[in-house]
């Protein structure tokens, strides 16, 4: 499985997966099933998981927007079995409470491929909860929804392909999340 490429913008401007803190590598997932033991490969995008906060540390993603297609949406969100359920937030965490699963490699701007069946692969790929993080539902579907047609609509490069980074930002405050969503 392809994940993301960091010479798609091209040779002379390589964009490699980022490098972490010393406070961040210990959270690091390492499994022997990823690529490298750390990286999680979909279509066009790869996730590196915080293997603590059982959510994503970051997300790449290649975007071709002369690629794109609408593709119908896929119902429901998976567990990936490469990474395990234990290093995941599954279904239970973002049931009757005000968080959303945010997708952190959206789904449409993932949707690009030579063929509509490659981009409906690469849309269902973003479905698994390794690419979720809580997100309030306010902000899910208002300022990070904002932010994500943005990226998805720059015109500022001629040949249409974007990189994104994406991943969720915790703060030093000891809160744990329980699957009720309620914040003891």
């Amino acid at each position: 499985m392809v994940g993301y490429d960091p010479e798609f913008l091209g040779t002379d401007f390589p964009l490699p997966m980022p490098s972490f803190s010393p406070t961040l590598v210990g959270n690091v997932l390492r499994k022997p099933e990823l690529r490298d033991d750390i990286y999680v490969d979909y279509i066009n995008f790869t996730v590196i998981m915080n293997r603590v906060r059982r959510s994503p540390l970051v997300t790449a993603l290649n975007i071709d927007q002369n690629l794109l297609k609408k593709v119908q949406r896929k119902r429901g969100w998976d567990i990936d079995t490469r990474v395990g359920r234990k290093y995941q937030l599954d279904n239970d965490y973002y049931a009757n409470n005000d968080w959303d699963r945010g997708h952190l490699a959206r789904r449409a701007s993932a949707a690009w491929g030579n063929s509509k069946q490659e981009a409906r692969r690469a849309s269902d790929a973003t479905f698994f909860f390794t690419n979720a993080a809580l997100q309030h539902e306010n902000f899910n579907q208002d300022e990070w929804l904002a932010l994500e047609n943005w990226v998805r609509n720059l015109t500022l490069d001629q040949n249409g392909l974007i990189t994104e980074f994406t991943g969720p930002i915790y703060g030093d405050f000891g809160r744990t999340v329980t699957p009720s969503g309620r914040q003891p």
